[in-house]
């Protein structure tokens, strides 16, 4: 049986993070199963879990992992500091669906920044 949030989704952030590393983490995801796995522009493997809390909550829990990502790439840890090391990003999405039309969007803190992300479904 298909998880209810599977198909291919855009995935559009904006941050207030001004600093010097470029960000890249825009594109397009598949769920299936609840879950994703994907490398971005830079080469970093983002993988996800999608856990529908109620009908208008998603919660979502993403490792994003620079280690082979290219040089001039880097995430920010938790307390703001650069870093190609595994870092853990949680958020409660907002969930919104008009028939086959699945919106989910929240924010993300992290040290001094916030990330607001948004996935779109564009396909089954």
């Amino acid at each position: 049986m298909a998880h209810p949030l599977d198909g291919v989704y855009s995935v559009a952030t904006t941050t207030t993070y001004k600093g010097p590393l470029e960000r890249q983490s825009d594109g397009e995801t598949e769920i299936r199963d609840g879950k994703t796995s994907r490398h971005d522009e830079a080469n970093c493997l983002w993988t996800s879990t999608f856990e529908i809390i109620s009908d208008r909550e998603v919660k979502m829990v993403s490792i994003a992992d620079a280690s082979n990502t290219v040089v001039d790439f880097l995430l920010t840890a938790q307390d703001g500091t650069p870093t190609r090391g595994p870092c853990t990003y949680e958020s409660l999405l907002k969930l919104s669906r008009k028939g086959s039309q699945i919106q989910m969007s929240g924010q993300i803190n992290y040290g001094n920044h916030l990330v607001i992300l948004t996935l779109r479904k564009i396909d089954d």
